[in-house]
């Protein structure tokens, strides 16, 4: 029973009814930041950094969705234990032809979202941006804030 319940899934996973063709010819981002978190001497000065950390944060998960991620990670062993760790995520791109939904404010955080067509990409006269190509469907991530 349990086979034929994980073959069942296995198939509908496979069906794509839930997007259609406008959805994957779009990217999008979604960046928060905390405005109490933000430096700065008066709440108007650590609003308007959060508005900017905020675009920032956007920007930053499309160029991920467009460029991948670069992941390295280290940890140190000692005696069989775990005694340090470190990993460190970096990306890198040019994000052009995006432009912002929406920026409001929401719970203390300042929200911005982002958005670009997957056009933009193969329309750029430089060659790198050619030879890009993006299968799949359209990803949005909302980290857990």
């Amino acid at each position: 029973m349990k086979k034929l319940l994980m073959l069942t899934l296995l198939a509908l996973s496979g069906c794509s009814a839930l997007t259609t063709p406008a959805d994957t010819d779009l990217l999008t981002g979604v960046g928060v930041a905390i405005i109490a978190d933000q430096p700065g001497k008066s709440v108007a000065e650590r609003q308007r950094q959060a508005m900017e950390t905020s675009k920032l944060l956007a920007y930053q998960e499309l160029a991920e969705q467009v460029y991948g991620v670069n992941v390295s990670s280290r940890r140190q062993l000692s005696a069989g234990k775990l005694t340090a760790e470190q990993t460190q995520l970096r990306v890198q791109g040019v994000v052009k032809g995006a432009k912002v939904l929406r920026s409001y404010q929401l719970q203390g955080r300042y929200v911005t979202e982002v958005q670009m067509a997957r056009q933009s990409l193969a329309s750029n006269d430089d060659s790198d941006y050619q030879l890009l190509t993006l299968p799949g469907p359209k990803v949005r991530v909302i980290r857990g804030y």
